[in-house]
């Protein structure tokens, strides 16, 4: 199956996603490097929007979990 990459809205920030995600779902997202001593390396969020205004660089999702 051939997935594209979007821009998504997950807890109101912008990330890369494959075209395969649906509002609602659970995605899993990176931290930034520089809160990664108090937040880990790993947070969950949910898809907010399947499209973004934001025009600059960013982090890809690093798993749908539903």
């Amino acid at each position: 199956m051939n997935t594209n990459i979007i821009k998504i809205q997950a807890n109101g920030y912008t990330w890369n996603a494959p075209d395969t995600v649906k509002i609602g779902d659970k995605v899993l997202l990176p931290v930034a490097d520089w809160l990664r001593d108090v937040k880990g390396d790993t947070w969950e969020g949910e898809v907010d929007a399947l499209e973004s205004d934001y025009d600059g660089p960013c982090k890809h999702i690093i798993k749908v979990i539903k």
